[in-house]
């Protein structure tokens, strides 16, 4: 059955099973597990010990065993002696968490132990208490008596964890998702062990049908789950789910209607400005003169850029040409010395240069060698050497010295050429940068200013309003949103069809057991599926809410009682078919009333297998004639009850 809701799921949303499958998955909505019998927990063991302290004295040690189903009580002859605390220890141990636990009492306590059965298992939660901190553990017993460890424990939280472990997992219960908070921000929130533990409990002023806690429709699923409704647990689940998407789609639309507003209010304020930016644009075109110059002075500056790099081109060609040629001109001068000065020595000292006088030792000096060459005179006695012995030397000497004459000239020449070209270039140079400095000038003109200014402000509105032109576009629906819709119209038709006449059922049992409470003149119960009780009570239509304190309570019980026998009855119920009663003579009139009430409990808890109700009451006599002495603690009278 499970895999077939699911793929009639996917159908309806056109996703494929495996997605689907998924997708529910990340929701939190499983579809109905297949039924079983439900299991009874009944507690077998309270013990605890500790010490008073303050203006109380005394040991603590009290031990309640040998408990079994059927109905039990702890009593005395007056209030305050510590009945209620005993099953505020036996809440503090089954929920994991204190319900309405003293701090002075929590404190005194140094060790507890509850034994209890599910079904035909044993189980046992055993710790010490440290500063009002628990640390145990929560065990499996064998036949044998031996102890296996199922979770262990060492603060507040933990314990509650271990025991909503368990409870959950053992009793086969779901959570319970609800949604919490303020109408825009309300988050999903799971009800765990915590809350379901409440229609186990029947104490404080009874004005609700089941548990204590009203927000999140927890009444109502609690009834739907511990009657075993079918697909009830999956309705709740694909309801809340459904109410998830549905605040994220009016937190998307929300959203882009405030996107839509902001982008509106800022498109009309950027047309206002758009328009006043044009306008002062328009303004600033009319002062024509300022643009011409701008224009004119632009193109001058092209011109003279364009004449300096001409200028800078001839000038750099014009340098290196005259570089070249005064270095062919210094190469010729010197090929003109060196045949000199080669004739010279090859002539007088074959080949040797002779550096002082022969006679005297006096030095040749440079300028003596050097008028040689130049001169033809002899660098030692500086007489003149006759031409003839230079035999033929005389033309490749007039040969350089022509080379020589050219070469010099040339580069005379170019020389000669660089200075205009220079005065030019500099005065290229110097009309551009006067240019320049004279656009510069025109640009920071405040017209120009204004202008630039404007055609930027134009400009920027433009795009800022082209980009606000189109409409922000709506958010997509959640991905699985049809998947939830599809998934709660399944569930609910499978819960429409397969809930057939239980709630009729539960209703006259629940009747019957009001009437046998003594809940006089009862004459109709019509409860619903949201936990709303409707009545007729002595010929008058009224509702749970308007009845008396007693009345509330003993339909409180017949409600929790219905729940358990009609879910049995039909193989579907999940109450562990555990009652935990405080006080309720307080709400009596007399002890008669209470008397009754507890009878009739002992009736029910012997038709009703597995049935075990617990009862703290001040009025002993009552309660020790309705359900015998050996079904009580009884502390004596002026004494505490441990």
């Amino acid at each position: 059955m499970t895999q077939g809701w699911i793929e009639k799921v996917a159908e309806s949303a056109k996703v494929s099973v495996a997605e689907a499958g998924r997708m529910l998955s990340h929701r939190g909505i499983r579809p109905d597990r297949s039924l079983r019998p439900a299991r009874s927990l009944v507690v077998t063991r309270i013990a605890f010990r500790g010490e008073k302290k303050g203006t109380a004295t005394g040991k603590i040690a009290f031990d309640w065993s040998g408990l079994s189903s059927g109905v039990w009580a702890v009593t005395s002859h007056a209030n305050l002696v510590g009945k209620s605390s005993v099953l505020e220890v036996l809440l503090w141990c089954l929920r994991g968490e204190p319900k309405n636990l003293q701090d002075d009492v929590r404190s005194w306590l140094e060790s507890v132990v509850v034994s209890f059965e599910v079904d035909d298992q044993r189980y046992l939660i055993e710790f010490d208490v440290v500063d009002k901190v628990p640390s145990g553990t929560l065990s499996r017993l064998r036949p044998d008596g031996a102890a296996d460890a199922l979770d262990q424990f060492s603060s507040d939280p933990g314990f509650a964890a271990a025991m909503s472990r368990f409870m959950m997992d053992t009793l086969d219960l779901d959570p319970v998702p609800a949604r919490q908070g303020d109408e825009d921000e309300k988050q999903t929130v799971v009800h765990g062990w915590a809350a379901l533990s409440g229609a186990l409990y029947f104490g404080g002023d009874h004005k609700l049908l089941l548990g204590d806690v009203q927000w999140g429709g927890l009444p109502a699923r609690m009834l739907q789950m511990y009657v075993g409704l079918p697909w009830a647990s999956t309705v709740m689940q694909a309801s809340t789910a459904k109410k998830e998407v549905e605040q994220e789609l009016v937190r998307a639309t929300r959203a882009t209607s405030e996107t839509a507003a902001r982008t509106s209010q800022a498109r009309g304020r950027i047309e206002a400005e758009l328009q006043a930016a044009r306008e002062t644009l328009l303004q600033a075109m009319a002062e024509q003169a300022t643009a011409a110059e701008l224009d004119r002075l632009a193109n001058e500056i092209a011109r003279l850029s364009a004449i300096a790099l001409e200028l800078e081109q001839r000038v750099s060609a014009a340098e290196d040409e005259y570089r070249l040629l005064k270095k062919t001109a210094d190469d010729d001068e010197r090929s003109v010395r060196n045949l000199r000065e080669n004739l010279i020595a090859t002539s007088f000292f074959n080949g040797l240069q002779p550096t002082c006088c022969p006679r005297c030792d006096a030095a040749v000096t440079k300028d003596r060698v050097k008028r040689e060459s130049a001169q033809f005179n002899c660098s030692l006695c500086s007489e003149p050497i006759a031409e003839e012995q230079f035999d033929g030397a005389g033309d490749a000497i007039d040969e350089a010295e022509r080379r020589h004459a050219l070469s010099q000239a040339a580069a005379e020449r170019s020389k000669a050429e660089l200075p205009p070209l220079r005065a030019q270039l500099k005065l290229a140079r110097t009309s551009l940068q006067t240019t320049r400095d004279a656009l510069v000038t025109a640009a920071q003109s405040d017209a120009f200013v204004r202008r630039r200014d404007a055609e930027l402000e134009v400009a920027r509105l433009e795009g800022a309003l082209k980009e606000r032109q189109s409409e922000p576009t709506g958010f997509l629906p959640p991905a699985d949103a049809a998947l939830v819709d599809a998934a709660l119209t399944e569930a609910s038709l499978a819960f429409e069809a397969q809930r057939g006449d239980l709630l009729e059922r539960l209703n006259e049992e629940i009747l019957r057991l009001g009437k046998s409470f003594g809940v006089l003149r009862l004459e109709k119960v019509k409860l619903n599926w949201v936990a709303q009780m409707r009545l007729e009570k002595g010929g008058q239509p009224t509702s749970f809410s308007k009845l008396t304190a007693g009345e509330r309570l003993r339909l409180r019980i017949a409600t929790a009682i219905a729940l358990i026998r009609v879910g049995r009855e039909r193989g579907v119920g999940r109450h562990p078919g555990l009652l935990i009663i405080d006080s309720p003579g307080a709400e009596e009139t007399s002890d008669s009333d209470l008397a009754t009430l507890l009878g009739e409990l002992k009736q029910i808890a012997g038709e009703t297998p597995g049935l075990q109700i617990l009862v703290a009451s001040a009025d002993a006599p009552a309660v020790i004639s309705a359900l015998g002495k050996d079904r009580c603690r009884v502390a004596a009278a002026g004494a505490y009850l441990w």
